[in-house]
């Protein structure tokens, strides 16, 4: 006998397919997502509306960057759009993907405003936290709001499951 159950986190696609998404999944915490995209794909070749996603990948350099091909891809076949954050480049600031996050804090708000759907999936130690931070910020710049409004709204956004997280702690090598 098998027992299989819906997981409790609520980490999967909005039930409505014009639902629009934003992404955040450093690392391995890209995996979900790409079965996120393989689904839209499926979806779109249904014949289903989709609403606008955005995933922001981080990785530390090019030889990191395991998945290009496939999310390009995705990309292409109009399922996503793909913000890469590379923390590793000789000669560059370390850029990750919450400062690519503030740098379209105002879409990313807005697309959160028309009902959109908040993932983040990978290391809860510092990661997830500093994602956090940058979310909260792009909301009081977007709106003009001090921290403790921001701090309420993503707490509503969780509250309603349009801000969902799996997060895990990083352990030291």
């Amino acid at each position: 006998m098998m027992f299989v159950r819906t997981p409790e986190s609520g980490f999967r696609l909005p039930a409505d397919p014009g639902t629009p998404m934003i992404m955040v999944g450093p690392g391995v915490g890209v995996a979900p997502f790409r079965g996120f995209l393989q689904a839209r794909r499926a979806l779109k070749r249904e014949g289903a509306e989709l609403g606008a996603a955005h995933l922001y990948f981080g990785c530390r350099d090019e030889a990191d960057h395991i998945y290009r091909e496939e999310l390009e891809r995705f990309q292409q076949e109009g399922l996503v759009t793909v913000h890469t954050a590379f923390s590793r480049i000789p000669g560059q600031p370390k850029t990750y993907v919450q400062h690519l996050m503030q740098q379209r804090g105002m879409e990313i708000i807005g697309m959160l405003d028309r009902g959109g759907q908040f993932y983040v999936c990978g290391d809860g130690s510092r990661m997830a936290p500093d994602v956090e931070a940058a979310l909260r910020q792009c909301y009081q710049t977007v709106h003009g709001v001090g921290e403790a409004e921001a701090k309420a709204w993503l707490d509503r956004l969780e509250a309603e499951g349009r801000c969902v997280k799996d997060v895990w702690a990083a352990g030291k090598a």
